[in-house]
């Protein structure tokens, strides 16, 4: 069970790691950062699922609400 944590554990700090790479190169422009805010939101599911039904636990601005 300690090496299925360790490699959890490990996946998700990669995930984390590229998604702070990922918002590194956000432009500020919603239309040229589109495609690099769907694939930090296609991260974050794979941390946290419920986020897809329940946007508000998502710790970053909701995508979808247009704010």
């Amino acid at each position: 069970m300690t090496i299925m944590t360790e490699i959890t554990t490990q996946l998700e700090e990669q995930i984390r790691a590229e998604i702070t790479s990922l918002k590194s190169t956000l432009t500020g422009d919603l239309f040229q950062d589109m495609d690099t805010q769907q694939k930090i939101y296609e991260l974050k599911v794979q941390l946290n699922p419920e986020i897809v039904e329940n946007p508000q636990l998502d710790d970053d601005e909701c995508l979808s609400c247009g704010s």
